[in-house]
C-alpha cells in the first residue's frame, strides 16, 4: 500500500475574517462621534445677552446641525462603508484588518471633513 501525497487546495486561499476589519471600521465611526461630542462640549451653552426668546446658543445650533445634517450624512457614509468592507473582504487581496477597516471607513472620514468645512462658524 502506497501513501499518496496530499493534494493542494484547489479552492484557493481562505478568505480573511471580516470581523476584525468591521471592528476597525466601527472604531473609526466611534472616533468621529466622540470627537463631535467633544466639540459640542467645548461650545458655550449661553444664549447671547440682549437676545429675545428666538436665539439659540452655539451648542444648540451645532447640535441641531449635527442632528439634521451630519447624522444623515454619516448614515449614508456607513452604508457606503459596509459595501466597501464587503467588497474589500471578498474581492480584495489585502490581509491587513487595520488597512481594510480604515479603507472602508474612508467615506465617513471624507464626509466628516466636508461637514467640518461647511459647518456654521461658532
Amino acid at each position: 500500500m502506497t501513501l499518496s501525497t496530499p493534494k493542494p487546495d484547489v479552492a484557493g486561499p481562505p478568505r480573511p475574517d471580516p470581523r476584525a476589519p468591521f471592528l476597525v471600521m466601527v472604531g473609526w465611526y466611534g472616533v468621529l462621534v466622540a470627537s463631535y461630542g467633544a466639540y459640542l462640549g467645548s461650545l458655550s451653552g449661553d444664549v447671547p445677552a440682549g437676545c429675545g426668546g428666538g436665539c439659540d446658543s452655539d451648542r444648540s445650533r451645532m447640535l441641531l446641525f449635527g442632528l439634521y445634517t451630519a447624522t444623515p450624512a454619516l448614515f449614508l457614509a456607513l452604508l457606503i462603508s459596509l459595501v466597501a468592507l464587503w467588497l474589500l473582504t471578498t474581492r480584495g487581496r489585502t490581509r491587513s484588518a487595520l488597512l481594510v477597516g480604515t479603507l472602508s471607513a474612508a467615506p465617513a472620514l471624507v464626509v466628516a471633513g466636508i461637514v467640518a468645512a461647511v459647518a456654521p462658524p461658532s
